[in-house]
């Protein structure tokens, strides 16, 4: 499966963002590139279990796949909560509203399209039989995923017009740009 984060949210460290209450207060936001780096922490949070998550699928290690996935939907469902809780800044809810759809957008695929690519893996092993059915699942979750991050990737350029900051690549999406490939398993 290829690596779903955009450059500016897929970091390869984590920063501890503990345990969300069920009422999440979002923190003040002096400038707008804290804004920016809030959301950005929590997609580079969900991209990093993202990519355990993926690393674990193509080992075809289902037992540590099934942790991950059930850490996935905890940490997603944590961040959506906390985008949430934000309030817009000086006026800008775009920004927000983006990055709150494409992390419902990152559950939802997680829910239902990452779990059945799972279950047909596990139950049934990746062969040419089944590779067809999961790619045909992965190529839909990334059609979708391009429209959610389309849409998340103008926002945040159109916040920093805005508010006058310069975005830059990093390394990471240097190297999701050069690694478009499956990391599924080939067919057996």
């Amino acid at each position: 499966m290829q690596k779903y984060q955009k450059a500016l949210s897929v970091v390869l460290f984590i920063l501890s963002a503990g345990i969300l209450s069920a009422t999440a207060q979002s923190p003040v936001f002096k400038q707008p590139a804290d804004y920016n780096d809030y959301i950005v922490v929590e997609q580079t949070v969900i991209g990093k279990k993202i990519e355990a998550f993926t690393q674990s699928m193509a080992a075809e290690d289902f037992k540590t796949a099934k942790k991950q996935h059930a850490e996935l939907v905890t940490q997603i469902e944590q961040s959506v909560k906390k985008i949430d809780a934000m309030p817009p800044y000086k006026g800008n809810t775009e920004f927000k509203k983006a990055a709150f759809e494409l992390f419902v957008f990152y559950k939802m695929i997680i829910e239902t399209d990452y779990l059945k690519i799972m279950q047909i893996a596990e139950k049934e092993g990746v062969n040419d039989k089944t590779f067809a059915r999961i790619n045909q699942i992965f190529v839909s979750v990334q059609r979708n995923e391009a429209v959610m991050y389309g849409a998340f990737n103008k926002a945040q350029t159109d916040f920093a017009k805005q508010f006058d900051m310069k975005i830059s690549e990093n390394e990471l999406e240097k190297e999701r740009r050069r690694q478009a490939a499956d990391t599924l398993p080939a067919p057996k």
